[in-house]
């Protein structure tokens, strides 16, 4: 999709051969000013990852299809996929395109026809809405656990992502929530997910919130490999430059002594494993 052509004098010129890119630094989530609530252009971030050594990033812009809804069809698909390919013609670190849709189930035919118009690298389905309303720090006021993880089995059952974005995503806010109280639930929702050969994200932007943990929490994670899944991405969430791999080197050393040793990566929607 993209072609490398030269490299861009940003201090990223032949770092493959000195052997300094840090091969196994991949943020699959990033929010530029594409996205509504982004802060930057890609080019920032491009810089960033030079300046880091990182060997891949994928920017993931907000796709809402909720008429309804903040943000509502803000992404201009084509102007980003070309920025992009225009950038990537001038960096040595691998480049991906990727969308975070938000998905509700009511939305599913209009996500579809989405996805059929546009040609991208990955897609991350996130739940940011219950019954039709956005998550808060009223969640648990309004809903239970179980709602949230039903709505995710049904994002993943729907066969329309490749990836779950920030698993847990109601932790953001602060709770006394314990994945533990719905082991049942998860595990349903992560042999769902083992089966379909669809990535869990560990999303770090939690480390960023009240919630101090990752999304989903290392338990879940230890559920996840215990069920046999193997297909991880890492995600930021950053929507500023100075989050691009947020708390990396920690939680990847965490997810190694978990027994995880590969990542997840995409190219037009085409899985490959990749070193962690």
């Amino acid at each position: 999709m993209y072609s490398r052509g030269k490299q861009k004098t940003l201090g990223a010129k032949n770092l493959f051969k000195q052997g300094t890119i840090n091969c196994f630094v991949i943020d699959y989530h990033i929010h530029s000013a594409y996205s509504l609530d982004g802060k930057f252009p890609p080019s920032s971030y491009i810089e960033c990852a030079e300046e880091k050594h990182m060997r891949e990033i994928g920017f993931s812009e907000h796709v809402d299809l909720d008429s309804t809804l903040w943000g509502y069809n803000f992404l201009d698909y084509s102007s980003y996929q070309k920025t992009l390919e225009a950038l990537q013609s001038r960096t040595a670190v691998c480049v991906r395109c990727g969308i975070e849709v938000s998905y509700q189930q009511h939305l599913e035919r209009t996500i579809r026809d989405y996805l059929s118009t546009i040609e991208c690298d990955f897609v991350i389905g996130s739940v940011h809405e219950v019954n039709r309303i956005p998550m808060d720090h009223t969640f648990f006021d309004r809903f239970s656990p179980v709602q949230y993880f039903e709505s995710v089995e049904d994002m993943v059952a729907s066969g329309m992502f490749d990836i779950v974005g920030h698993l847990e995503y109601f932790k953001r806010w602060g709770s006394t929530y314990s994945s533990s109280q719905f082991s049942e639930e998860i595990c349903l929702l992560l042999q769902v997910m083992i089966d379909r050969n669809v990535a869990l994200e560990v999303n770090t932007s939690g480390l960023r919130h009240p919630a101090q943990d990752t999304y989903p929490s290392l338990k879940v994670l230890h559920l996840y490999k215990q069920l046999g899944g193997e297909l991880i991405t890492l995600g930021s969430d950053a929507h500023h430059v100075h989050d691009l791999a947020f708390h990396f080197q920690p939680v990847i050393g965490q997810l190694k002594s978990q027994g995880f040793h590969t990542i997840a990566t995409f190219r037009k929607r085409t899985l490959t494993l990749t070193e962690l």
